[in-house]
């Protein structure tokens, strides 16, 4: 036999289940003693041997039962750890979709938070009339951005503007950043909407807390 070295904490382990199985051992009474105990008693033999039937039959009832309870066990581990994998895909995948919406959300805000300067660029470079018209777009730009779009179409009109490439341009995007923000938007509202409702999904309800994901998806302003 391979020689195998301990430590002297796995030696003293060692020992310890040895003094117990040795104890267990002369602890243990032999059929032939139990019958001679028991008529010592006056305990018939039959009865003896009904009861030594009925305690292996109990025996064995505990160790089914406790087999039954650690197959229970295992098939809910079993369960939790497919569900927690499911779950994790699911919302990582609707999650993942709201971070790109809401990405593609602030993009468009931004480019037309980036047209007042723009701008006030291009009224630098305008001359007098046209820096005139151009300043009533900027200050709906400032003041009230929803009106900037009607502002802006107006000015599409003017046949002086309308001879400025520039400024056509910069109209255009004007006119269309509210329609591509709506959109956007609307995209995002849809993609945290199903994102909620796969957190509301049962068993993912269950299993979102442990996975650090919200159960709403926050707003943009």
């Amino acid at each position: 036999m391979h020689e195998e070295k301990l430590t002297h904490e796995q030696a003293q382990e060692v020992i310890r289940e040895a003094v117990r199985l040795q104890q267990e051992q002369e602890n243990a009474v032999d059929a032939q003693t139990l019958e001679a105990s028991a008529a010592e008693i006056g305990v018939d033999p039959q009865h003896l041997r009904e009861a030594l039937r009925k305690v292996a039959r109990e025996r064995e009832r505990r160790a089914q039962r406790l087999r039954y309870l650690l197959i229970a066990v295992g098939m809910f581990a079993a369960l939790f750890v497919v569900a927690l994998f499911a779950s994790q895909r699911a919302l990582s995948a609707a999650w993942t979709e709201v971070q790109l919406k809401r990405a593609q959300l602030e993009n468009v805000q931004q480019r037309k938070a980036n047209l007042l300067p723009r701008l006030e660029q291009l009224m630098q470079q305008s001359n007098q009339q046209q820096r005139e018209k151009l300043q009533t777009l900027a200050d709906a730009l400032r003041q009230n951005p929803d009106t900037a779009r009607a502002v802006a179409e107006r000015l599409l009109l003017d046949p002086a503007l309308q001879r400025d490439w520039l400024a056509v341009r910069l109209m255009d995007e004007i006119t269309g950043s509210e329609n591509r923000i709506a959109v956007e938007r609307k995209r995002f509202e849809e993609a945290a909407a199903r994102y909620e409702q796969t957190a509301r999904q049962f068993p993912i309800s269950l299993m979102r807390p442990l996975l650090g994901y919200p159960r709403t998806v926050e707003r943009p302003k």
